[in-house]
């Protein structure tokens, strides 16, 4: 099991503000990119792209999709 994965899945279930969640997992995904695992960077994106999509956060759906892009 990698190790990265069981993070993402525990910060996913945390109780946090929808935005602040968004945010943070933002900054994983770019992480991820910068490091080179494009896969997890996308599941990042993809999680944070369906909470703000959930909340409404239009502002932040178009900062992902400029980043999915």
């Amino acid at each position: 099991m990698d190790p990265d994965s069981f993070r993402l899945r525990v910060l996913w279930k945390l109780p946090q503000l929808p935005r602040k969640k968004i945010r943070r997992f933002i900054a994983m995904g770019d992480k991820y990119r910068s490091l080179g695992n494009e896969a997890k960077a996308q599941l990042c994106y993809s999680r944070s792209m369906d909470l703000a999509k959930n909340i409404r956060a239009v502002h932040l759906t178009k900062k992902l999709e400029r980043r999915v892009r």
